[in-house]
């Protein structure tokens, strides 16, 4: 927020809707689902969410009002926020309002100003521009101010007319999206590092809400790796709210892989496990897709032909990578906006790398993967008692 708004004015945020506002005869399912979910992360404050003209705002005591925002901030389906002082329909007191906003910011330094009027209710009988210039003319003649400045000025004073009127200074731009559970519900194959966590907030922006499955390799890794993992998913339910951790360990199905394979085919081989396991456990949990944190040719299993081999061993999901045309900077840069980078930066191993080829084969074909899988003795049977292991963890 500008430094130049007085916060105790404000008792109401808006929310502008993004995509959210051209679906049409689905908007009610779309605006229901993220009505519950405010709903949700608003739980245990004093506030009232109401419509006002086919937009949403929430009345707050100004007190909460920098820890509300906060938690809008990570609800998606909203694309911005305005922290508003709401005010009755009447000239006078919309005047003496907005009079307020203008002699705060000038005593905070703002010396130029400029007033935008959106009169969403046309039965407001003055016009937006006309209205716009008629209060600038209240506030230079009632106040300090000695200058409009239409271009860049100090300090914008947004006046929204409704069935109230909103006063505000400045937008808050928020993530967007669709509303949670709006599109489905997908399992995250979620490692510690700094991929799939992204990949996880890309697809809860999506409207897809999330579940996780990880793997580890107790005890050639540690149990901070997988507290790691477990701090990851606690840090992801601020923005996809209630959900499951499952945790797998495959110790038994790798060390089958280094024994009786190839060594450069270990990784391939020990992703496709992975993958059947995932896909095992949507079918009891009825996900209906599994989502990875995979980039192209970022390493040798994420190669094109490390990616065919990999989606083989699917036999009835989808795959969703939503990282897949990202580069590494593209992929560290929302880690560090939604705060899993410092943790997935941390020096845990992880399954991937336990029995990992020195060299491996960069572009495998199919063929000879499933030539070497079928080497592998009593592979249904590890894998059963691996599924049959599985822990859960609940987060939100």
């Amino acid at each position: 927020m500008s430094n130049y708004t007085d916060k105790k004015l404000l008792n109401t945020i808006g929310l502008s809707y993004g995509e959210l506002s051209l679906k049409g005869k689905n908007r009610g399912q779309f605006e229901k689902k993220l009505r519950n979910k405010i709903n949700k992360v608003l739980k245990g404050f004093d506030y009232q969410l109401f419509d006002d003209l086919s937009k949403l705002y929430v009345l707050i005591n100004s007190e909460n009002l920098d820890e509300i925002t906060d938690k809008l901030r990570k609800v998606f389906g909203i694309v911005g926020l305005n922290q508003s002082a709401k005010v009755e329909r009447n000239d006078e007191i919309i005047k003496e309002k907005v009079l307020e906003f203008a002699n705060y910011a000038y005593e905070q330094g703002a010396r130029t100003f400029k007033i935008k009027v959106n009169r969403s209710n046309k039965g407001f009988e003055k016009k937006s521009m006309d209205y716009a210039r008629e209060l600038g003319g209240h506030v230079l003649v009632n106040s300090l101010f000695e200058q409009v400045k239409m271009k860049d000025p100090d300090i914008m004073i947004n006046v929204d007319i409704r069935k109230n009127v909103y006063i505000y200074t400045d937008r808050i731009k928020t993530y967007g999206g669709l509303p949670l559970g709006s599109t489905g519900k997908g399992l995250v194959l979620l490692s510690g590092g700094i991929d799939s966590p992204v990949a996880s907030f890309m697809m809860a922006k999506r409207g897809m809400r999330l579940n996780f499955v990880t793997f580890h390799s107790f005890p050639f890794t540690s149990h901070q790796a997988l507290e790691k993992v477990k701090e990851l998913t606690d840090i992801l339910s601020l923005y996809v709210g209630k959900t499951r951790l499952y945790s797998l360990n495959i110790l038994k199905i790798q060390e089958a892989i280094n024994i009786q394979t190839k060594k450069d085919l270990a990784t391939i081989l020990t992703r496709r496990a992975m993958m059947r396991l995932a896909e095992r456990l949507s079918g009891v949990m009825q996900y209906q897709a599994l989502i990875t944190g995979e980039s192209l040719g970022q390493v040798a299993s994420q190669t094109m032909g490390g990616l065919t081999c990999t989606n083989a061993s699917v036999e009835k999901l989808p795959v969703f990578r939503p990282l897949i045309g990202m580069d590494k900077t593209e992929i560290i840069e929302i880690a560090k906006e939604i705060e899993t980078y410092e943790k997935s930066i941390e020096p845990y191993e992880d399954s991937c790398v336990i029995f990992a080829p020195k060299h491996p084969v960069t572009n495998p074909k199919l063929e000879d993967v499933l030539a070497e899988e079928a080497k592998i003795e009593n592979y249904d049977e590890i894998m059963n008692e691996i599924f049959e292991e599985r822990e859960y963890f609940n987060f939100g």
